[in-house]
């Protein structure tokens, strides 16, 4: 078994966005100023390699990530991805003491039940006109991954990943319907503990 703690950078690419089913001209994450947004990412991953197949493991994997963090945008969107993952490595720089490599390259994707909170926030406080608008959505959508685990001695190893995550929420903020796509990739480091 494995447990893996991860930060890194999550970079959304900007989507088009409709309301009330109408396409608008500006999109979701950052009006016309930019193509993408970065933000933080934290998570979480549990997983099991299979003894007979030691090339073949399951995971489960919780992260946080907020869109248009520190953007000028109207709306700014957290996102909780809950992953069930199916993961694929190969042993490199095998040993007696290391049997599944000192170097482990590995693939996983499957499903993701993500939740996500979209805030409009519109007016300005000074005036007394300021209302934050928001709603959360439960959606279904994909994750896939590519990394590799270093392992550093027995029960610690470092991991390097590229995560890409994708998902079409819809929210009804203000009275209006709010419906996108979202594509996030994630640059990942993190630590793992064997166990």
């Amino acid at each position: 078994m494995f447990s893996d703690i991860s930060l890194g950078a999550a970079v959304t690419t900007d989507a088009t966005v409709t309301l009330d089913g109408v396409l608008q001209e500006e999109s979701l994450l950052c009006g016309a100023e930019c193509s993408s947004t970065k933000s933080p990412i934290g998570g979480l991953r549990v997983g099991w390699f299979v003894g007979r197949f030691p090339w073949l493991g399951v995971a489960g994997d919780f992260s946080v990530f907020i869109q248009s963090w520190g953007i000028q945008s109207p709306y700014e969107v957290s996102v909780i991805p809950i992953s069930a993952l199916l993961m694929f490595r190969a042993p490199l720089v095998r040993s007696p003491e290391h049997p599944n490599g000192r170097a482990q390259p590995y693939l996983a994707i499957g499903p993701s039940l993500i939740l996500s909170t979209a805030k409009l926030a519109e007016g300005q406080a000074a005036l007394g006109t300021a209302r934050v608008g928001s709603d959360t959505s439960v959606d279904p959508g994909l994750d896939a991954r590519v990394g590799i685990r270093l392992i550093a001695s027995s029960w610690i190893s470092v991991i390097l990943e590229y995560r890409a995550t994708y998902f079409t929420p819809a929210w009804q903020i203000q009275g209006r319907r709010v419906a996108t796509s979202v594509w996030t990739n994630h640059y990942i480091i993190g630590l793992g503990i064997h166990y």
